[in-house]
């Protein structure tokens, strides 16, 4: 099973670069610079085993910092007893970190995967005078970051010195191993909702995602290469899976924090497909869009049924067919809010059996802009042409950058008819209604298109002319 059911980033401070590739952690990142460890192997008679290898190689410092590749191994092997295998991190000096203000702690590991949930994978921080008896922390939580890179983390809500870092493996369970690459904290992160900063001419890819589970009791349930909807390949994926019983309910989540927060009128474009053998309206009935600002979430939550065209409906019913649309997050009132994450939430129950080895795969999720203002218009067919234009709906906001525009015949494909922001439709000789599609698009590496606007022309004849009684 999948852990971390409340989704709640703090002040995570890792660096990217324009296309959401992992540079490092902050220039003034605070590493772990020394480490104990040891074990148990079960007592009372009971058989097992632990070991520690490369213990030294979660040393860091700023000034040396060492290679990604090098780590730790912690395993711990159960017969007929119960062992663990721990390494503990030690900071230079103190972390100051309160309930008002928790400092968080990042630990690069390997990927978690479900052997270790469950209360096999613990994370404690440990104060400087008492190492034994741990301070005040929340629950360890996963990031996942575009390259695949995995960090745990905890927030201590007191003053701490020490990261201990825990596997075991319970009766007669077998081996249980985990990697840990190094640990640091940002010492002026001060951001506990979302690392970035508000930057307006972001392009709006996540820079990390997070997964979680709720109210799951039977079957095996995971989402697998988390990351993968995050690298900004349409061709990889992060896949939904369930096996076993599902009928009792339970909810599988992956959340994705975005660079900071949205502009007003953002909108998420969502790729997805789904391998299995549902009917549409089952999956699309199952799947819930909320967005969150900071821990808070912000706008009504949605299915995506209600986001969905009858074509697109058809095309998620188990076809392995992509799908692209679009959710822009609003309140009861339809006004648009603000948001720096969106979590895709699947309710099992909704689909009466498990998901089966083919799931839902979620390929990309992306800010966008919001759709863009046009306004519908007429003709006469006796001149045939009417001039359109658009304009972004966020070309108002102060340092946002600039925008291109793009017509079509269609909502989704269809043929590019002009590039620029008016242009002429010409062609319009017979009475009757055309419909054109404008979308806009921020200028700038790894942007995409908004949600196109449709735009309406009216087509009429023009009035005939009265009869003129000529008088001899």
């Amino acid at each position: 099973m999948v852990i971390n059911i409340r989704i709640i980033l703090t002040s995570l401070v890792f660096v990217f670069a324009i296309c959401g590739k992992l540079l490092g952690q902050p220039s003034n990142a605070i590493y772990a610079d020394k480490q104990t460890n040891d074990g148990t192997a079960a007592g009372l008679g009971l058989t097992g085993s632990y070991s520690v290898t490369g213990a030294d190689n979660v040393r860091s410092t700023l000034a040396s910092p060492k290679p990604n590749n090098s780590f730790a191994t912690l395993t711990a092997t159960s017969t007929a007893g119960i062992s663990t295998a721990w390494i503990q991190l030690e900071f230079p000096s103190e972390v100051i970190s309160s309930v008002g203000s928790p400092r968080t702690v990042y630990l690069r590991t390997s990927n978690n995967n479900s052997t270790l949930l469950g209360g096999r994978l613990a994370v404690t921080a440990y104060d400087k005078n008492n190492n034994s008896v741990g301070v005040v922390s929340s629950a360890f939580s996963t990031y996942y970051l575009p390259d695949g890179t995995v960090f745990i983390a905890i927030s201590p809500t007191a003053t701490f010195k020490f990261v201990r870092v825990t596997v075991s493996s319970p009766i007669a369970f077998g081996s249980n191993s985990l990697q840990v690459y190094y640990g640091f904290y940002g010492p002026s992160a001060s951001n506990t909702s979302n690392p970035y900063p508000f930057n307006v001419v972001d392009c709006g890819q996540p820079n990390v995602t997070t997964k979680g589970y709720s109210g799951l009791t039977l079957g095996t349930f995971e989402i697998y290469n988390a990351w993968e909807a995050i690298d900004e390949s349409l061709t990889s994926k992060s896949s939904f899976i369930s096996s076993g019983a599902a009928l009792l309910g339970g909810h599988i989540k992956q959340t994705f924090f975005f660079n900071g927060v949205s502009n007003p009128s953002d909108a998420v474009r969502l790729i997805l497909s789904q391998s299995g053998s549902f009917l549409s309206a089952n999956v699309a009935a199952s799947i819930t869009l909320q967005a969150y600002n900071g821990n808070s979430s912000v706008g009504t939550s949605v299915l995506i049924n209600n986001l969905l065209d009858v074509q697109l409906l058809n095309l998620l019913g188990g076809n392995d067919s992509v799908i692209t649309f679009y959710f822009a997050p609003k309140d009861g009132s339809g006004n648009s809010v603000v948001f720096d994450r969106v979590e895709l939430d699947l309710n099992i129950a909704g689909l009466g059996v498990g998901l089966g080895a083919n799931g839902i795969n979620v390929h990309d999720v992306r800010r966008s802009p919001g759709i863009a203002n046009a306004s519908d218009a007429s003709a006469c067919s006796n001149i045939g042409t009417v001039s359109l234009s658009a304009l972004s709906s966020q070309i108002n906001i102060s340092g946002i950058g600039s925008f291109t525009y793009a017509w079509y015949t269609d909502i989704r494909l269809g043929t590019q008819l002009s590039a620029q922001q008016s242009w002429t439709a010409q062609g319009l000789n017979t009475p009757g209604q055309v419909t054109y599609y404008v979308e806009t698009q921020k200028s700038g590496a790894g942007c995409i298109a908004s949600p196109r606007k449709k735009v309406t022309i009216t087509v009429t004849a023009p009035p005939l002319s009265p009869s003129v009684a000529l008088v001899p």
